[in-house]
């Protein structure tokens, strides 16, 4: 890539060069040092191409020196005006309504104009002409020629320069397009499944929620209305969760995940507590070492490892002794979830069998790891180390 940007500048300076050498004995020691001059200028045309453009003139007025002149000319047609636009007043440099009258063509015509003339008129060191009708002809055509050629080429690279970018743009704003739709078309499917969902799961949780608080009522024994009303209490809680995640997906997706903070540290003892009832069985927490306030989407990835693991327990292994731990080792958060066997025949619940798999992917967007597997000593073992630090991972 850098070789194809430096050949045609070695090609030019190899030219302009060789046509020095090539021309050393036609005008003398003061028309060689003019020819050095133009060539030694060709290196700083990209960063001075008006400098560099004046410092040929001399060599051009020979007549017979012309890669020079001519490579600084295209240069400044390709794109060097730019450079020097400072140079022009303040109220040319903005383009003219019709395009004709801007400063860049002003400054581009009036180099071609200046090259025209230098070439053609006779300067004193050059040898007498004869101005037949002619040979006039001739000489204009070919100074003419001579900062046409470059001047046009010039204007086509920069024309085609400024096409790829707009071609460029074109494509970018395309993508951002496509994204935009794409954006749109998952903002309409996550209002429709807010819609289904609500539509569905609220109702039969309203269901429950309702025909237990009859239960309380109606229940004998403390027992069972300790059951029923902690059946009523979870079916509440899960109802005012699902209108919350429900309001979520009804929103933009950056603003989703902006509110979508959920429940955090703070609700592990209660969902602790409500665990006991319904595995039948000893639940105990532990929290050491948690201070100050970890990140919100760390809390609230303990919090739903800590949810899904006893709802697990509560699923495979009722009656089980279960302990819940979490503290802080060094910059992690240590989860814990360990349930001895159980003691009563599981229920006949239905699993997805996405709840691990879900546990395991909200560990790995946050940096951490992810532990799921039996114990030796019977009953099983959830663990996640979530990163308090922001961006930090684990080893």
């Amino acid at each position: 890539m850098r070789f194809r940007a430096t050949a045609p500048d070695a090609a030019l300076l190899a030219l302009s060069a060789t046509e020095v050498w090539a021309t050393r004995s036609f005008g003398g020691p003061v028309a060689l040092a003019f020819a050095c001059l133009g060539t030694a200028a060709l290196p700083l045309r990209r960063r001075f191409p008006l400098t560099a453009y004046t410092a040929t003139l001399p060599a051009l007025a020979l007549g017979y020196i012309w890669f020079s002149p001519m490579g600084t000319l295209y240069e400044i047609s390709a794109g060097g005006a730019a450079r020097v636009r400072r140079l022009l007043p303040r109220r040319t440099r903005r383009p003219a309504a019709d395009g004709w009258l801007s400063g860049r063509a002003l400054l581009i015509g009036g180099c071609a104009l200046v090259a025209t003339v230098v070439n053609l008129v006779p300067w004193p060191f050059r040898e007498p002409v004869a101005w037949s009708l002619s040979d006039t002809i001739l000489a204009v055509m070919l100074s003419a020629l001579l900062a046409v050629a470059p001047t046009a080429l010039g204007l086509l690279a920069s024309s085609r320069r400024e096409l790829t970018r707009r071609l460029a743009e074109l494509a970018a704003s395309r993508e951002r397009e496509h994204a935009l739709a794409a954006e749109q078309a998952v903002v309409r499917e996550r209002a429709r499944l807010a819609r289904e969902m609500h539509d569905t799961v609220a109702h039969h949780i309203s269901l429950i929620a309702v025909q237990s608080g009859a239960l309380e009522a109606t229940a004998k024994g403390p027992q069972a209305q300790a059951a029923a009303g902690a059946v009523r209490r979870l079916s509440r809680d899960a109802l005012d969760e699902l209108r919350t995640m429900v309001g979520l997906l009804r929103l933009p997706a950056a603003t989703a995940q902006e509110l979508a903070a959920g429940p955090g540290l703070a609700g592990i003892p209660a969902l602790v507590a409500a665990a006991g009832p319904w595995t039948h069985g000893e639940v105990s927490a532990e929290a050491e070492g948690v201070d100050g306030q970890p990140p919100a989407e760390v809390q609230q990835a303990a919090y739903r490892i800590v949810q899904e693991a006893l709802t697990n327990v509560r699923k495979h292994a009722p009656g089980a002794r279960t302990g819940v731990r979490v503290r802080r080792h060094g910059d992690e958060l240590l989860v814990e979830v360990r349930n001895g066997p159980g003691t009563q025949p599981p229920p006949a619940l239905p699993s997805g069998g996405h709840g691990l798999s879900g546990l395991r992917e909200r560990a790995v967007q946050l940096g951490g790891r992810f532990e799921a597997r039996p114990v030796p000593s019977g009953g099983f073992l959830v663990r996640a180390r979530l990163p308090l630090l922001p961006g930090g991972r684990t080893e």
